[in-house]
């Protein structure tokens, strides 16, 4: 069940921690990094299962319960800052044993809390596999691991596979997968007649989810060169440094989730359809792109961009964010068959590696001096996508099985 994944993910981040926090050598990088990777994999998307499982479809407090989640998430992103300092004083082992320590105290909160907070929810799988066949699909799939990487390794070694090959390869790949795991969803025995017609209503919400996670990245690639080489990085007589810019998004993730869960809680029932929200926050992402574009236009050449102009545009990226993020993972919650609850949930995550393949190809157009219609598409395209979205969100928020006067 979702419970004892997220304890092994708990466990096993524990122990990669405090590997790294020991001069261990490449063998012990190794070993962590093994150990972080199975967290990755055990934890899955289990805390949006778990919380989806909290509330009936129709029930308005959902949104709220999905956004504090996302603040709480943001809050996490403070960490690496403060394990960096910690890292320039007294080195990097220090500051992955503070970090063994602090997800030590947070699994024993888990282990003390889990039973009381959660009840009989998630304690079992929703379609669990029967034993000889869990064994089965372990060992296949081991096998496919191994065979796999002794084939890349063998490519890469003989200069067959480049890295650029490669990238374009794992980008297509990427969008392939989601979309093959929704249609077997979709086809299964599994999946009733009324949730098939969800798993549809759903799709248009993904690939706007898509797109907007298509403009993040191009914030930590095109963007973090335009960082460094024309914005004048002075924010109240400060020079904040290239890579601490994107600190900023994390502060209005918190400020502006804080206040839209707030706000859909004093609303209530009298809230927006999250297919609305999901539609506005997608033109708000592409409003970010086209800011992009109209400083290229207004600081042209060598012209130093004011960072307050990099401000206005995390905000904006970030409202769109409290728009889209945590409220994607609720209307999943709502749509998802009961057989493949946690499935759908990791379906909905892998829009953000099918954003980020969709940046991985689109790069392959950029060219420096190209900059404005290359920003003035991504931005007028996106915003295009969650117009259409908001105008058909109350077919798709009913076609989902929300009730029309309860809108979630």
């Amino acid at each position: 069940g979702c419970r004892r994944s997220l304890l092994v993910a708990r466990v096993t981040g524990f122990i990669g921690y405090t590997l790294l926090a020991f001069p261990l050598g490449v063998v012990g990088y190794a070993a962590a990094m093994g150990c972080m990777v199975f967290s990755s994999l055990f934890a899955g998307r289990c805390i949006e299962t778990l919380i989806g499982k909290f509330y009936d479809e129709n029930d308005g407090r959902r949104d709220s319960a999905f956004t504090i989640s996302y603040v709480i998430s943001n809050i996490g992103a403070a960490a690496p800052a403060l394990a960096g300092v910690i890292a320039a004083k007294s080195g990097y082992h220090a500051a992955f044993a503070l970090s063994a320590v602090l997800s030590f105290l947070g699994t024993v909160a888990y282990i003390a809390t889990y039973k009381k907070f959660f009840g009989n929810i998630g304690l079992e799988p929703d379609d669990p596999l029967p034993d000889d066949k869990k064994r089965s699909f372990i060992t296949k799939m081991i096998i496919v691991l191994v065979i796999c990487a002794v084939v890349l390794a063998t490519l890469f070694a003989t200069g067959t596979l480049s890295i650029s090959v490669f990238s374009n390869v794992i980008s297509t790949v990427s969008i392939i997968i989601p979309i093959v795991y929704l249609v077997v969803i979709y086809k299964s025995k599994k999946t009733e007649p009324h949730e098939k017609k969800k798993i549809l209503c759903l799709v248009p919400p993904f690939i706007c989810n898509a797109v907007t996670l298509l403009i993040w990245t191009q914030t930590i690639s095109i963007l973090a060169i335009f960082y460094e080489e024309k914005v004048n990085r002075v924010l109240f007589g400060i020079e904040v440094p290239a890579a601490s810019m994107q600190t900023i998004p994390a502060v209005f993730a918190v400020i502006i989730g804080s206040i839209l869960t707030a706000v859909w809680t004093k609303l209530g029932k009298k809230q927006p359809y999250g297919t609305t929200k999901m539609g506005i926050g997608t033109i708000f992402w592409g409003l970010g792109a086209l800011i992009i574009a109209l400083l290229y236009v207004i600081y042209p050449g060598d012209a130093k961009v004011s960072a307050w102009w990099i401000v206005l545009f995390y905000a904006i990226l970030m409202l769109g964010e409290g728009f889209t993020c945590p409220i994607g993972y609720s209307i999943t919650a709502v749509a998802a068959p009961k057989a493949f609850m946690t499935q759908m949930m990791t379906i909905w995550s892998m829009s953000q590696s099918t954003g980020a393949a969709l940046n991985t190809l689109l790069t392959n157009f950029y060219k420096e001096g190209s900059e404005i219609p290359f920003f003035v598409a991504i931005g007028l395209g996106v915003c295009a996508v969650g117009v259409v979205v908001a105008i058909f969100s109350k077919k798709l928020a009913v076609g989902m099985g929300l009730d029309k006067n309860a809108e979630a």
